[in-house]
């Protein structure tokens, strides 16, 4: 990976997760400012790998459908883990627009086989495209799937409704319809 592009997608990172390149720490000769694959406590290697665009891909994804208030109903993949769209991207396009720092907050939902439906999903609104690192995304209803990164337990959904990288995102219905609810799911506040 090019100094320049880890320098771009640690910026996106510090961004989405509420730093600016401003708090950083002071380059000094302890930060070791000349290194941009240098992350404090990290290896390069390790950093690297947090800074992986595009998960690696499951062996088949496979759709459900979980409800939630106020959202009802909507699409989420095995684990009940939450599935957005991005309304930047074409519906039935053949390309993403989220790459590189957009898909670390937003990792496409990426699968090695065919996607499999499940509990509501229908199977022939499943699809896949290929992104330009030669993965398969999957889609429904022609729209690219994606994960939100802080999305961490099952039922998520704090990227509902979210205005990012120059779109909305929103949890998908399973008509294939955006959700777009204005509430958003609180924070959880952070343990001390």
């Amino acid at each position: 990976m090019s100094s320049k592009r880890l320098l771009c997608l640690a910026s996106a990172s510090m961004l989405m997760f509420g730093l600016s390149p401003a708090m950083a720490a002071p380059e000094t000769a302890e930060t070791d400012g000349d290194d941009p694959m240098k992350v404090e406590g990290m290896s390069p290697e390790e950093a690297e790998d947090q800074l992986d665009a595009t998960p690696e891909p499951v062996d088949q994804a496979k759709l459900t459908v979980s409800e939630k208030e106020p959202y009802g109903r909507y699409l989420t993949n095995q684990d009940g883990k939450s599935l957005y769209m991005f309304d930047r991207d074409e519906q039935d396009g053949d390309y993403s627009t989220c790459e590189e720092s957009c898909a670390i907050a937003w990792p496409p939902y990426t699968t090695e086989d065919t996607p499999a439906a499940s509990g509501g999903v229908e199977d022939d609104r499943l699809g896949v495209i290929e992104r330009d690192d030669g993965t398969l995304q999957v889609t429904y209803e022609g729209w690219p799937l994606y994960f939100f990164a802080r999305d961490v337990y099952p039922g998520d959904a704090l990227g509902q409704s979210v205005e990012h990288m120059g779109g909305h995102w929103y949890l998908l219905s399973p008509d294939g319809e955006p959700i777009v609810a204005e509430t958003r799911e609180p924070a959880e506040p952070a343990d001390s």
